[in-house]
């Protein structure tokens, strides 16, 4: 009986009820019948990038007179995801609008201002916003909100303009060419805690939510003030804070954004804060829950983050910058360019939020192209942490090189257009293979090279301009001209997928390698590391260009000085390729699944890590974590004379670097032949240890590692002989 229902309605006007049917089913095949197109808009309802679509979407009408019919299919939405999809009936058809077909109106800065009301768990907001209309073929204008919030109010010059509403668009007809003032009034019931906005006794939460009018997801400037309910809550905003009102009965806290933005961000709330100035920034986080001591600890992580992005990306472009720990705000975290919102985890060593402010904040990305913005601030937390100033910088790059594992969903879009409306393949692309391909890119060309095109693209884009990894392209395929790259961009940014390579065979005669790949599948323009040991053991590394590999595979390496025995295909797999995952026998991996055995005498050392006190002498060191000090602890003695650990006192020397333990520590993996391990940990840090891929090093107080020591990740009978 559907189908034949379904059938008779083909032949005539589709009602919202029959539409909302559908889309509650998620029978996108039938739905994509009523397209003008070849309904691929309708495929984000199985699910979007951050969710979208998990309370159901319903189809509503909108009639505009003397413009037309449209219908609207609504969903509560989260930030950065897709929803509101908008048609026009034609006929029995649906002709699908685009977010991102332009109507002719560019809005340019808002003035924004807000109250609450705790008790209806209501949101009132009124915007006086700066806009131009330029021409179109469009004979009207959609704004488009969060489908909660409701328009009450809409002038220009006092006039009323006529509007229709259905979900979160707004539509009006079109406006005369020229500048001109809008000014809205519109609310919301805001209860969506852990999805979107919230609104409770304790936290009221914006962030994550279109709270505010966009047209066409472009960047605007905007400065907002904003009442709490009481005067012991807190105002956490976007830009710069500019002060308190003074000549009004319920006085707000204004702030204001120069840099044009797409996302924003707003939370009031009761909370503890602490701030400290560094490098001539305040440094700061905010939280409910989080005890201000361990809160103290977060403008120091963030301290060595923003200087290094500051003097490689380009300059900072506000006074503060700060974290938000946030009860509400769900899982996770939110860029909000001059502070990041997070679900929980702080204080922590993040240097993927911050980075937002140059991806994301300075360069804006509309999420509806793709997710590059993502790519490139995962690929940046890599960056920090290989190349952040901290203790040896050496082994720091061999503690936290990049493992590029590929993943089926890479076959789903290209780089280039994988936006939320792909779904999860959007966020999977752009948080993983994106900043993968950036990894391999940076490989071909150098770190220095790469970062000096980034901070070219930062320097001449346009500003409040949406960026794409065309225009990114654009900028390295210039400067870096000697590297002839353009197949390389083409292979990984204009088609799916990923590459299955091998090495074959090889042999080494005449002070050369001759080797041949194997490639299951497309050809790839890519790096791959080929390792070389002696007969000694000693090591030397090349990096194959896959440009400079004949069609049938084959190619050259010239080694004149030194004579291999053996050689290993990129054993760190840092090609994003097919293969098995390198294993480290890492401190950070094996640690976590060992039992903890403290020293009753030490209880102070490495407090974060849970484990009983014990006094006794343990028989079987096995898959335990000894944490303590050799001179209470008398099997540690041995352990740390086997890794290099030189105890004296609350001083601890290794590779010639001495720590204090008293705000320092020391851990490693220790091997105790026959595959047998442990662990060891002594001293005292208010975070915990991260070594990446390390398995033995010492960290400063903060966890970060100042010495570390990573195992090549190939096994005796790995390697190919030659």
């Amino acid at each position: 009986m559907f189908l034949i229902a379904l059938l008779l309605t083909l032949h005539q006007q589709p009602s919202a009820e029959t539409l909302t049917n559908l889309a509650k089913s998620k029978k996108i095949a039938e739905l994509a019948k009523f397209s003008t197109g070849d309904g691929s808009e309708f495929k984000v309802m199985k699910g979007g990038s951050y969710e979208v679509g998990r309370f159901g979407w319903k189809a509503e009408d909108l009639k505009m007179p003397g413009v037309g019919d449209f219908v609207v299919f609504t969903t509560p939405l989260t930030s950065e995801d897709i929803g509101e999809l908008l048609f026009q009936r034609v006929g029995s058809k649906l002709k699908f609008i685009d977010e991102q077909a332009k109507d002719g109106l560019r809005l340019r800065h808002h003035k924004v201002r807000t109250t609450f009301s705790l008790a209806n768990k209501e949101a009132d907001l009124t915007d006086e916003i700066s806009a131009e209309v330029t021409p179109s073929a469009s004979p009207f204008h959609a704004l488009r909100f969060s489908p909660c919030y409701r328009v009450s109010s809409m002038t220009i010059g006092g006039r009323a303009v006529p509007y229709k509403q259905a979900g979160g668009i707004v539509m009006i007809p079109k406006l005369s060419l020229g500048k001109v003032t809008m000014n809205l009034e519109y609310s919301a019931i805001v209860n969506l805690p852990n999805y979107a906005g919230s609104i409770t006794p304790g936290v009221i939460t914006l962030t994550n939510d279109y709270w505010y009018p966009m047209v066409n997801r472009m960047p605007t400037t905007y400065e907002i003030t904003v009442v709490p309910p009481a005067k012991d809550w807190t105002v956490v905003a976007q830009g710069n804070y500019v002060g308190k009102e003074t000549v009004v009965k319920d006085p707000g806290e204004k702030f204001k954004v120069d840099m044009p933005t797409i996302f924003w961000s707003l939370t009031v709330l009761k909370t503890k804060h602490v701030e400290e100035m560094i490098d001539g920034r305040k440094l700061q986080m905010w939280s409910p829950r989080v005890d201000e001591e361990r809160m103290a600890l977060q403008p120091k992580l963030y301290a060595p983050i923003i200087r290094m992005y500051d003097a490689n990306f380009g300059p900072f472009p506000f006074n503060s910058y700060g974290a938000l720990d946030s009860p509400t705000y769900g899982g996770g975290a939110l860029e909000a360019y001059s502070y990041a919102t997070y679900g929980g985890g702080l204080p922590d060593e993040d240097a993927h939020e911050p980075s937002h402010t140059w991806w994301g904040g300075i360069l804006p990305n509309t999420y509806l192209k793709s997710f590059w913005n993502e790519s490139f601030a995962n690929w940046s937390s890599g960056y920090y942490a290989r190349g952040v100033p901290i203790g040896n910088v050496l082994e720091r790059r061999d503690a936290f090189q990049t493992v590029s594992m590929p993943q089926d969903i890479f076959n789903e879009a290209t780089l280039m257009n994988s936006g939320a409306s792909v779904g999860a393949a959007g966020g999977a692309l752009g948080y993983g293979k994106g900043a993968l391909v950036l990894a391999m890119l940076e490989q071909l060309i150098g770190t220095t090279n790469l970062v000096d095109c980034m901070k070219e693209w930062v320097k001449i884009h346009p500003k409040g301009e949406p960026a794409e990894w065309e225009e990114f392209e654009e900028v390295v395929l210039r400067r870096m001209a000697q590297f002839q790259l353009k197949d390389f961009f083409d292979d990984w940014f204009r088609r799916p997928g990923f590459a299955n390579v091998s090495l074959e065979g090889g042999k080494f005669s005449n002070g050369k390698f001759e080797g041949s790949l194997h490639w299951n599948g497309a050809k790839f323009r890519m790096p791959l590391d080929l390792w070389f040991e002696n007969k000694g053991g000693g090591m030397q590394v090349r990096v194959l260009d896959t440009k400079n590999v004949t069609a049938d595979g084959h190619f050259t390496i010239s080694m004149a000085d030194f004579r291999p025995n053996k050689v290993y295909f990129d054993p760190y797999h840092r090609g994003l390729r097919v293969g098995p995952a390198p294993s480290f026998h890492s401190f950070q991996d094996l640690s976590s699944k060992y039992k903890v055995v403290r020293d009753s005498k030490h209880t102070e050392y490495l407090s974060l890590i849970e484990g009983s006190a014990s006094s006794a002498v343990i028989d079987d060191l096995d898959g335990k974590f000894l944490v303590g000090h050799p001179d209470t602890m008398p099997q540690l003695k041995a352990l740390c004379d086997k890794v290099g650990f030189a105890v004296a006192g609350d001083l601890l020397t290794y590779q010639g670097t001495t720590i204090n333990l008293k705000n320092a520590a020391a851990v490693a993996i220790v091997e105790l032949g026959e595959g047998k391990r442990c662990a060891i940990g002594l001293g005292q840090c208010k975070m915990e240890p991260n070594l990446g891929h390390g398995y033995i090093g010492i960290v400063d107080e903060l966890g970060r590692m100042l010495r570390g020591k990573t195992h090549f990740p190939a096994s005796p009978d790995f390697g190919l002989p030659l």
